[in-house]
């Protein structure tokens, strides 16, 4: 663990939006890390292997999970080895006051965030039915599907 003092102030708002990023579980849970893990304006000095002991997985793995939170721009695509950026209005800060004048100061890149930051989470991705003219039930009856009248017989190959 890191020595140096975690951030005590976020933005309450854009964690609120979070969800709509409809990140995998594992790259929310590198994102968890990197949070507890940042210096007061975003910066994460980190190895992904370290990321990966902590987590359990691969560094591979780890690898996926951080280009999905750069695609989201939740992670800044510039890096140096060993060292990440989380986006600003994501990161934590000493206190509000720090936080404003990380946003407003001239030398602060804030690039966008890929995900919608509206009041509904859209759909998740792995619901093969979204955006499909699928309904489970099209008569709104609710009565159970029939069953077989006979089981059929199981047999070994070979």
């Amino acid at each position: 663990m890191s020595s140096a003092p975690v951030p005590g102030f976020h933005n309450p708002e854009i964690f609120e939006v979070l969800p709509n990023a409809c990140l995998s579980p594992t790259a929310r849970d590198v994102f968890d890390v990197l949070t507890a893990r940042q210096e007061p304006g975003g910066v994460v000095r980190i190895r992904q292997q370290d990321i990966a002991e902590r987590l359990g997985l691969t560094q591979s793995v780890v690898s996926r999970a951080i280009g999905q939170l750069r695609d989201k721009g939740i992670l800044s695509e510039r890096q140096r080895k060993g060292e990440v950026l989380i986006h600003p209005l994501l990161a934590g800060y000493e206190s509000l006051a720090h936080m404003v004048n990380h946003l407003k100061a001239p030398d602060t890149f804030v690039w966008p965030l890929n995900f919608p930051t509206g009041d509904i989470r859209p759909p998740r991705a792995r619901d093969a039915r979204t955006g499909t003219s699928f309904d489970p039930d099209p008569d709104g009856g609710g009565e159970d599907a029939p069953a077989p009248e006979a089981r059929p017989t199981l047999r070994l190959a070979g």
